[in-house]
This record gives C-alpha cells, structure tokens and sequence, in this order.
C-alpha cells in the first residue's frame, strides 16, 4: 500500500466531508490521517490516504472533478474595502449579488448599527484575479459610496485558506517549487500545526517558525552562503578538515595520501557552495577516489550523498532501511511521530533533498541487533594510518546513530548526540533553535539519548585517559571541541 497526502479545498457546508470519503472507500482507500479546523482556516482540508497506486490515481481523478482537490495554488489577493449601505432591510443584497456574479469569496465582513442612517460595511474581498477588481469596484461604486483601505490585515482576521495559498506561494518563490512540492509544503506544515495545536501551540507561532526555517535557509544560498573552516593535523600524512556551516551538519573530510574519507555531507541545497570550498580546500578534490560515512540519516547529513562523484558510500544497516525508505516514498525512521514526520517532510523540500541510489551503498555491518540499549562495537575501518571503531548508538537521537572513535588519533565523531551548543554563532543558535520547537524534540527516545550520551563521554574521557590530553570532539554541527571539566570547549585551531 503506499500513502499519498491530498490537499482537499471543500465546499463550507454539511456533507462534503461525507462526499469525499464515500469517493476514498469506492476505491479501496484508507483515511489515514485528516485534520481540519474551521477556526483557523474554512475551506482547506488534509487528508492522507492508503491505497494502491492505481487505487489512489483514481481518488485523485475523481475529487479533482468534482472540484475538491487543489490542483493550482492560485495567487489571492485581499482587498479591504468599506461601503455605505443605508440601514434598511435587504440593502446589503445588490452588494452580495455583485461579489457573486463575479465570484468573490469574502474572508471577513464587519458592520454594526450606529444610530446613523447607514452602516459601514468593512469587506475583505478575495481577488484571485486582479484584472476584475476595477469593474468590480465601479459596479459597487454605483450602488453605494466605496472606499479602499491601504491596510495590512493581520492573519487572525483573514480566511486562512488565504494564509495558507500564500505561505504557498511564498515557499513558491523562495525556494522555486512547482504547484506539486507546494502542495506537500501546504500538507506537512498542517502535520506540524495539528500535532503541535493539540499541546497548546497557537497557529501564528507555529507557521512563523516554519516561515523562518525556509527562509534561514533559503537566505545563506550563494554568496550569502558561510562556513567555517577548521584544519587539524593527525599525526603522519592524515589531515582532517571541518567545515561548519550554519545550516545543516558539518563536513568533515580526511585526507590521506591516497584517498579521502568523508563522514556527514550537509544539506543538498548547499552543494556547489560546499563543493566549491572542497575544491579550493582539496587539490584535485573530484578525480580523487572517496569513502564517505554518515553519522546517522537525517536529511541534514546526507545532503550531498547524492552529489558525490568517484565515492563509496558506507553506513550500517539501520540507516540503510531508512536511506531505501526514503527513496521508496515511505516513511523513514525519523518520521515515525507526526511531529517529526512534517518537519522531516518540510526539511526535505527547503533543501532539495535526494536520497542517494541504494545500489550505491554498502552495509558495513551483519547481525546487528535490531533493537539494543548499547554503544555497541559494530565494526573497525582504517582512515590512512589511523583505527577507528564504529559504534551503534541504542537510537535515542535516531535509529541508527553511528559513533567514529579513534584512540590512536584521539578524535571522536559524535554526530547529534553530543554537540558543542555553547560554541554555536548566533547564526546557528537561530537555525538550531527552530527543531526543538517543531519537532518538541530533535530526540526519537529522549531517554535512551541521555544514556548514550552518558556512554558517549566515558568514551571520550577513556581515550582522553589513554592519550593523557584531551580527545578532540567533532559534533555533527559546530566548532572542534574538547572536553574540560565535563563541558565542551572549543578548540582553536
């Protein structure tokens, strides 16, 4: 069975609802998922629906027919106008039988009786099409006096139907996307809003911190795009560098006489930014051969997988069933709650992710468990001259974490379950601020990442003990840290 989300527009009376679900049920289809809340928007309705696909081909088919299904995100307009309408019985019908001729939708309508002859009517129009608005106000204007208001109407007073085509259409122009990408934006922001409503959250915050993530994102592309880069000698003819942005995971990148090993690769959006840095940072950066790992498979770190020329792909089987889910349409293992099922979605379109080719991947490990509460040895790897031992996490930040650690080079990779918050730029304190607000948790069992956290340091200080220094700490975002005290602090390099 495969799911498909429909962004449904349905007419404001009893039994639409009731329409749409009999067309779902005549084809075999399962409603899995359906919110909607008149009080914040009246016509939008979401509705995610498991069928085969031919089965969900022909629910498609029909709710377009009978006009339910949004198939172009049209570009609305709000006009607020206020007209003069004497205090009579049935004066208001001339001005309502206009906005019906020519099919005007109101969002808003306020008037009350002052004593006066008249009553000022206060309309929000919604215009999809401005070429109409002169005709449609001079017809207006010989019934009744008219004015416009220059105003900026706040969204609690508008239809949100409107809000939402113009988040749509904002998404649209920021980040490029067709009607279709669009339309998954609308639906998946509505995940996040339903799941986060139903802990007290109100709709304003919600999509603002939406609006934020793209745009933040959105507005480091190009020039405007920044890393920091940090250079660390490894004893011998081993190099790492670390290249933090401020979306999005690090890089690190190993060079070595005859390869490169790469572990984590950012966000796709940024790819011929950060392989612009490679190639300036790395002779000959293209041609030379690569093995590149990630530390877990979030959309953050597994950007550029499938941007990687002359490169072997390595992760343990865990992550590998959520790289093939990604590509087969299917809830990953980060999306198992609806919270982090939208915001993942929503991450997913804002950076253009791809999912690399299964086919080019390779498992490193067999007979993992499938479920344990370890830090769990699950292979060894050679980076030039160095040891490293691979280490599964028990999946408190995401099923599958994977940990790097190296005594003889003392350095531990720790992807998201151990980072330098501290060290953070203001720039990525705001990026990093907006997860735990949309997903309440960037964790999948918060418990289970406190304790591998926990494991996570006596790592870090055994091999500390062992090299009598401080083991250099590379978290999956921010600057190289070591541990002091039992605190991060970040090392100047």
């Amino acid at each position: 069975m495969t799911r498909k989300s429909f962004v449904t527009k349905m007419p404001d009376k009893a039994g639409a609802f009731l329409r749409a679900s009999r067309i779902i049920a005549g084809h075999g289809g399962n409603i899995v998922r359906v919110s909607y809340n008149k009080a914040v928007d009246l016509h939008m309705l979401f509705i995610d629906v498991e069928a085969s696909p031919e089965n969900l081909r022909e629910i498609e088919h029909d709710l377009l027919v009978i006009g339910y299904l949004v198939d172009k995100l049209t570009d609305v307009r709000v006009l607020e106008v206020v007209v003069r309408i004497p205090d009579t019985a049935g004066a208001v019908l001339p001005v309502l039988e206009i906005l019906n001729r020519y099919a005007i939708n109101i969002s808003y309508l306020n008037s009350s009786a002052s004593g006066v002859p008249y009553q000022s009517f206060k309309l929000g129009l919604l215009i999809e099409n401005p070429k109409i608005v002169k005709t449609l106000l001079d017809e207006i204007g010989q019934v009744y006096p008219i004015d416009i208001i220059d105003c900026d109407a706040s969204e609690e007073e508008l239809d949100n139907t409107v809000f939402y085509i113009r988040l749509a259409n904002e998404m649209q122009g920021l980040l490029g996307l067709d009607d279709t990408k669009a339309r998954q934006f609308l639906s998946e922001s509505n995940r996040i809003l339903q799941a986060l409503q139903s802990s007290g959250e109100k709709a304003g915050k919600v999509f603002d911190h939406i609006r934020r993530f793209a745009a933040i994102v959105s507005s480091y592309r190009g020039a405007h795009f920044h890393a920091d880069v940090q250079k660390l000698a490894l004893g011998g003819t081993l190099t790492l560098y670390s290249i933090q942005p401020y979306c999005g995971s690090n890089t690190y990148v190993f060079v070595t006489p005859s390869e490169l090993v790469l572990i984590d690769s950012g966000y796709t959006i940024y790819a011929r930014e950060m392989l612009d840095i490679l190639n300036r940072l790395i002779d000959d950066f293209e041609r030379r051969p690569k093995r590149v790992y990630i530390t877990h498979a979030d959309v953050d770190h597994c950007g550029m997988l499938s941007k990687f020329k002359n490169a072997e792909i390595v992760m343990n089987q865990k992550s590998y069933d959520s790289i093939v889910r990604q590509r087969a349409g299917l809830p990953d293992y980060r999306e198992s709650t609806a919270l982090h099922m939208g915001y993942s979605k929503i991450s997913r379109i804002i950076s253009g992710y791809i999912p690399p080719d299964p086919e080019k991947i390779r498992v490193m490990d067999t007979g993992t468990p499938a479920d344990h509460r370890d830090l769990l040895p699950i292979e060894t790897i050679r980076i030039g001259d160095k040891e490293f031992v691979v280490y599964e996490g028990s999946g408190g930040h995401l099923y599958g974490e994977l940990i790097y650690a190296s005594a003889d080079a003392g350095i531990v990779f720790t992807g998201d379950l151990l980072v330098n918050y501290k060290g953070f730029s203001w720039e990525r304190s705001e990026f990093n601020s907006l997860a735990p607000y949309l997903m309440k948790s960037v964790n999948v069992d918060s418990g289970r990442a406190r304790e591998m956290r926990a494991r996570l340091l006596e790592l870090i200080d055994s091999i500390s003990a062992q090299r009598t220094q401080p083991c250099v700490v590379c978290g999956g975002h921010g600057p190289l840290s070591k541990l002091v005290s039992g605190a991060l602090v970040k090392i100047d390099t």
